[in-house]
């Protein structure tokens, strides 16, 4: 992914706009037999297209939420648990590294983030590491 600048950051929603696309079809074709065409068949084809779309970006959406939130929720942790720019090794980490760090006891959290930013260390091993494990019972 290209680095984000004032040229590049739009975000344009494309999951969004085919699912709009489907169901803007799927009603042409729903309507059209009220003229005389057989298309209704078509019609229910793309509705069940249109869910399943928007039931994909329905997770998708909400998954990216959870990991932007769990991101914050270190980071404020970090930076009550840890001394003044101590909290600055969770830049060298990804997302999928920091919510695994999300799991880690207080009494470890630091050890445990110091070590994975120094090793680049996988989720999965990040994981694996954690030896007093605190539940995040809130995930979808």
């Amino acid at each position: 992914m290209a680095e984000q600048s004032f040229e590049n950051h739009t975000h344009l929603p494309t999951h969004t706009a085919v699912a709009w696309l489907l169901a803007l079809i799927a009603l042409v074709l729903w309507v059209l037999p009220w003229f005389g065409y057989q298309t209704r068949d078509w019609a229910g084809l793309l509705l069940i297209l249109t869910a399943l779309q928007l039931g994909w970006i329905s997770r998708v959406y909400t998954v990216r939420l959870q990991d932007r939130i769990i991101m914050l929720e270190v980071k404020v942790r970090a930076a009550e648990l840890l001394t003044s720019g101590a909290d600055a090794q969770l830049a060298k980490l990804s997302a999928k590294q920091i919510a695994a760090l999300r799991f880690a006891g207080d009494d470890e959290f630091g050890a445990l983030l110091e070590r994975a930013a120094r090793e680049n260390m996988e989720p999965k091993a990040i994981k694996a590491a954690v030896k007093h494990w605190r539940a995040d019972l809130h995930r979808t």
